[in-house]
Parts: structure tokens; C-alpha cells; sequence
């Protein structure tokens, strides 16, 4: 048997993930709109995935074009979701209810990809499911709770269209030209900030300050994180096992916060109290849900 080493890139993907929404959530503190800070992410990904199209080395099927831009339209909405939880609810909650995309994406890939799902993913994906709720259940008994259902919603909503997008990614880059596809995706994306900060008659305003500055700083690790997580779903065909190990960006963001929050001037560890325990505690379901992840992908 044989490791699958790919998995080592959502596992990267994670960590980068969990510093650079420590980094997006100081943005906001500062003052940053978030749809200020929606677009700048938004725009940085298309600078880093656009010169992927100049590497291509297999045909594109232009005539499916309206795939990868689809798909960019559901990152978008997907993203636009993830900026308003972030905004009203803590990295260290936002970020693990974020990890239920795993499921999303298993039951995604059951419907629409033949022969993806073998009973020991479908226990990962409950297990990892299921570490990520016990780290978010505690905050719904405090008196905060009642602010923080939004966020959860919000959160989940992201999950479901991220979700399906990454499915759809599986299943359609290869044959239409993986690193083309990647491209086209986040120039749809870029386009429709453009378009949204064009259009709309109360634009956030874009300045450049500390906030903007922090913006932009989380925004390439997203965007360098986003590359790893791209690559991993558009080569290696395995959407499932890539989100199961990616969910773990939910544990790596309490050890983000608590290491690095103090630095930036996030107290969301002493503030969470006792929840911020139980996060920890709940963080080696995830862990489990990894292990089966990474053995039901062994060869």
C-alpha cells in the first residue's frame, strides 16, 4: 500500500487558510468593509490563477466554457457568504462550521460522480461532520448564542455552494483542460467584483490603510491556498478525500488563535471560555475523520 501524497496539499491548504482568515478578520477589525475585502480576495485570485492558462498542455474544450464560468459564479456566492459570517461571528467558529462542506461534497459526489463514495469515506465524512458541530454546539447555550446563528447559517450556505463546485471541478476540469479551467474559474470571479463594485450604487469604498493592507495580506494566502486545494481536486480526482483532510483548517484555526490571535489583537481564546476546551476536545474527531479518509484512499 501506498500513502496518497496529494493529500499532503488540502493539508497545507488548511493551515494557510486558518492564518489567513486570522489576517481577513483583523482587516475587518480595522474598519475594512467586508465586501471591500470580498473583492480584494477576489481579485488577488485571479492574478494568481490566471498565468495557469499560459501552462496548459492538453487540448481545451472552449466549447464548454460556460462550466468553469458557472462554476467561478458559485465561488463567488460561495465567498460573498463566507465574508459576511466572518464578519459577524469568531474565526475559531466560522471557520470549523465551514468544515461541513465535507459532507456537502460527499453526498454531491454520490449523486453526480459514479463509484466515489466507499463506506469508509462516508464514515469520515460523518466523523469529520460531526467533530466540526461539537466545536461550534457549546456557543448556541451561551447568552452570545443567539447572535451567532446567523453566522452558522451564513457559514453553511457557503459550505453547500463551495461543496458543489468542488464536485463539479472533479468532474469537468480534466476534460476540459484542468489549469484553462482554474483560470477561466477566478477570472469569473474577479469579473463579477468588477462588475459588482461598477454597478452597484453603494460600492465599500477601497482605501488604501491598515485595513486594506491586512486585506490584501490574508488575500494571498488565500489565493496560495486556494492553488494547492485547485490542483488537488482538478489532478487527482478525489474531491472527498481532499475536503476531509481540508476540514481540518476548523482545528488548525484554534491553534491559530491561540498562538497568533494575541499578536493581532484577537482575544477570542479567553473570550470563548470553556467552548474554546471543547473546540480542542472535538478536534480529534476530526483527526479520526482524516485517518479514514487517508486509509480508505490507500492503494
Amino acid at each position: 500500500m501506498s500513502l496518497p501524497w496529494y493529500l499532503l496539499l488540502p493539508l497545507v491548504s488548511a493551515i494557510g487558510y486558518s492564518i489567513a482568515s486570522l489576517l481577513l478578520k483583523k482587516a475587518l477589525t480595522e474598519g475594512a468593509h467586508p465586501m471591500a475585502c470580498f473583492h480584494i480576495n477576489n481579485w488577488t485570485g485571479t492574478l494568481v490563477f490566471l498565468p495557469l492558462a499560459l501552462f496548459e498542455t492538453q487540448p481545451v474544450a472552449w466549447h464548454l466554457w460556460y462550466i468553469p464560468a458557472g462554476l467561478g459564479a458559485l465561488f463567488y456566492i460561495g465567498g460573498w457568504f463566507t465574508f459576511l459570517a466572518m464578519q459577524r461571528g469568531d474565526v475559531s467558529l466560522v471557520t470549523p462550521v465551514l468544515g461541513s462542506k465535507v459532507v456537502f461534497v460527499a453526498l454531491g459526489a454520490s449523486v453526480l460522480i459514479a463509484g466515489s463514495m466507499k463506506p469508509l469515506m462516508w464514515v469520515a465524512a460523518i466523523i469529520t461532520t460531526a467533530g466540526i458541530f461539537l466545536m461550534s454546539a457549546t456557543d448556541f447555550k451561551t447568552p452570545k448564542g443567539s447572535r451567532l446563528a446567523g453566522p452558522v447559517v451564513m457559514a453553511l450556505i457557503s459550505a453547500a455552494f463551495f461543496a458543489l463546485s468542488d464536485v463539479l471541478l472533479q468532474r469537468w476540469a480534466p476534460e476540459f483542460g484542468a489549469k484553462t479551467f482554474l483560470a477561466l474559474l477566478s477570472v469569473t470571479t474577479g469579473l463579477l467584483s468588477l462588475l459588482t463594485m461598477t454597478l452597484l450604487p453603494k460600492a465599500p469604498r477601497l482605501a488604501w490603510d491598515h485595513a486594506t493592507q491586512w486585506a490584501i495580506g490574508g488575500s494571498v494566502l488565500i489565493a496560495a491556498q486556494a492553488m494547492a486545494l485547485g490542483i488537488a481536486l482538478a489532478f487527482y480526482h478525489d474531491a472527498i478525500g481532499v475536503n476531509v483532510v481540508y476540514a481540518t483548517r476548523g482545528m488548525w484555526s484554534l491553534a491559530v488563535v491561540a498562538l497568533l490571535g494575541p499578536l493581532l489583537g484577537n482575544h477570542e481564546r479567553l473570550e470563548s471560555g470553556r467552548a474554546y476546551g471543547i473546540r480542542i476536545a472535538a478536534a480529534t474527531l476530526l483527526m479520526a475523520g482524516v485517518v479514514c479518509a487517508v486509509i480508505a484512499r490507500m492503494k
